[in-house]
This record gives structure tokens, sequence and C-alpha cells, in this order.
């Protein structure tokens, strides 16, 4: 079963603190959650687009990923092709109908 945690919202948006939140929880659990970024949710990786809260940094929490086997997250662009240059990981770019498909056989999917 496979649980997709996909945040749609700009990086300094409280929900997107609640999906890294909810994803790392589900990561430290081993049940190796699927990240999804599409829309304003894109920044989240991107450099340059950091955003802080408590001083925290919200990507550097999603460099905790490293320490578990969660599968690379998944870039929703248009044609399934984004510069990896933009990225402060490696991701996976998709477009929206790989996505539905994949989206289709998910266990769970968690919108933030």
């Amino acid at each position: 079963m496979t649980i997709y945690v996909i945040q749609t919202q700009a990086p300094d948006a409280p929900a997107s603190w609640h999906g890294q939140a909810m994803y790392l929880a589900l990561a430290t659990l081993e049940l190796n959650p699927q990240l999804v970024l599409l829309g304003d949710g894109l920044q989240h990786l991107q450099q340059g687009q950091d955003a802080l809260h408590s001083e925290r940094s919200l990507q550097k929490r999603y460099a905790l990923l490293d320490l578990y086997e969660c599968p690379a997250p998944l870039v929703v662009t248009e044609n399934g092709s984004e510069s990896t240059t933009d990225w402060v990981m490696d991701v996976q770019s998709v477009d929206h109908q790989q996505l539905a498909n994949r989206l289709a056989c998910a266990g769970k999917v968690l919108r933030f």
C-alpha cells in the first residue's frame, strides 16, 4: 500500500508545514510515503524558494529524507520533464496523466 502526500501550497503556507510533518512522520514509521509536489507546491524543493518557520528551514527538513528509504519526490509538470538543475534534491518528473495513473492504485492520498 502506497501512501501519497501531495503538497500544492506555497512553502510559507501553514498547510505546507503540516503536510511536511505528516510526510516525515510516515517516513519515520518506515511506511515509505511518496511525496508529490504540484502547483505552488513545486517551490518546496526549488532552489532559492526555502521558507522558514520558527527558525526551521523547510528544505533542510526535507533533507532528512536521505535518512529514510522513501522514493524520490514526484514533481508534476505539464510534459513530465523539468530541469534537474532547479531542485535542491533528486526528484522524478511526471505529467498529470502519469500522476493520475499512480493515484488510481494508491492506498491513501493526503493533500495539503
